[in-house]
């Protein structure tokens, strides 16, 4: 590695760096090994890491931006922004950071909840219907929590796009059914549903099916509630109406999106949350 150093300026060995950096030697090993923070000079003798004193600004902020909580991966986005550009980046990442811990004082709240016996569910309306046997066009994504949202707008336009550019049509509201969770060790299958009529050829991933006539309890949810873990109260109320009146069958639970979501105010009746079941 070349040295960005004068030749006089005197190197920091890995202990005396983490010393003055108020990083450990494992960290520094770590984001050498990342690439995050490599050290100014490997010697060619005994293979030592040297660093310089230059280093240690972005060193302390490494670890300053670690006690935020920031991942490593966005860590690795401030220092590559320009100086000019970290304060605007930050603020975005930290808005996120601040987001994600509503989310989980969320959840937390819906676990206590349950863990008590109470009810989490005090303003659902559940309500029942009968869905047709319908064809539908598909694809099938494995994804995360964080990317869960984008993958769905973007796996419904592509269906769109693909039912017109083949002269296709629309005749239902496109669904996205849960295979499997989506948690933090969980990537689905989701499966992107939009019933069709007309000619229509599977290509470029897309799957052709026949979804089965079934009944399904379904509540109603507004553009806000659709967050998670908000929209978690909804599947527990769709279930333990589906359970107490019926069994479950083969088919998985599902989110109905009947309306042009981007258009949608944080009020607006977004779509449902659908548990299919057999009635007794």
């Amino acid at each position: 590695m070349t040295d960005p150093d004068p030749p006089h300026t005197a190197h920091l060995t890995i202990s005396a760096f983490a010393s003055a950096s108020r990083l450990s030697v494992k960290a520094l090993r770590l984001y050498d090994e990342l690439e995050l923070l490599p050290p100014a000079r490997v010697d060619e003798g005994n293979g030592y890491r040297l660093y310089s004193p230059a280093q240690l600004p972005d060193a302390r902020l490494i670890a300053r931006l670690r006690g935020l909580g920031l991942p490593l991966a966005d860590i690795r986005r401030v220092l590559d922004a320009l100086p000019a550009h970290r304060p605007e980046l930050l603020r975005s990442l930290w808005a996120q950071q601040r987001a994600e811990h509503t989310r989980r004082a969320e959840l937390a709240r819906l676990i206590l909840c349950q863990l008590q016996g109470e009810t989490t569910m005090p303003n659902h309306v559940v309500q029942t219907r009968s869905v047709p046997a319908q064809p539908v066009a598909t694809l099938t994504r494995r994804v995360g929590v964080a990317e869960l949202p984008a993958a769905i707008g973007a796996g419904l336009s592509e269906l769109q796009q693909q039912l017109a550019a083949q002269g296709a049509r629309p005749t239902a509201a496109p669904f996205v059914i849960y295979h499997g969770e989506v948690n933090a060790d969980s990537d689905g299958p989701i499966e992107l549903c939009q019933p069709y009529a007309g000619a229509l050829q599977p290509v470029s991933g897309l799957i052709l099916r026949e979804e089965p006539a079934h009944h399904e309890a379904f509540v109603t949810l507004t553009k806000a509630e659709f967050a998670f873990p908000t929209i978690l109260s909804a599947y527990d109320a769709a279930e333990s109406f589906a359970r107490a009146h019926g069994q479950s069958g083969p088919l998985h639970c599902r989110e109905v999106y009947p309306h042009d979501w981007d258009r949608l105010n944080e009020d607006d009746a977004a779509g449902e949350v659908a548990w299919p079941y057999t009635p007794r």
